[in-house]
């Protein structure tokens, strides 16, 4: 079997002090129909997302509501949204809103994004609000 050494380093042949590329934060989203609890069978929107913060891990898991309505152009309000330190456990609840095609979520509160369609695969973490 051979073996290429390369994969997962930069394309830069000429530094000696390859690095890895490492990922910091990525996202995805999935629709579901719940069959139980007060939204049962009413179609459900559900972005997660990670982040590297410093070497802890926080997860990110934003789910539609039964307060949530379409707004004319395409966003969904009142997401709820659970922060979570995974390594301490320590969690923090925060609305957003959400673009129903996309399932982009952003965290007004904290100047976060979710977005499952980033290039990379996938992006959570702040934003420049201009």
């Amino acid at each position: 079997m051979k073996r290429n050494y390369n994969q997962g380093y930069s394309n830069n042949q000429n530094n000696n002090n390859q690095k890895p590329i490492v990922k910091h934060s990525g996202a995805k989203t999935k629709r579901y129909f719940p069959t139980s609890g007060p939204n049962a069978g009413v179609e459900q929107t559900l972005t997660s997302g990670w982040r590297l913060a410093g070497r802890e891990l926080i997860s990110i898991r934003c789910v539609t509501t039964s307060k949530s309505k379409l707004s004319e152009k395409g966003w969904l309000g009142s997401i709820a949204c659970t922060l979570t330190n995974t390594k301490s456990g320590v969690s923090a609840f925060h609305w957003g809103t959400m673009e129903h095609k996309t399932g982009k979520v952003v965290i007004d509160a904290l100047s976060m994004v979710v977005n499952p369609k980033a290039k990379n695969g996938g992006y959570s973490g702040t934003y420049i609000n201009n």
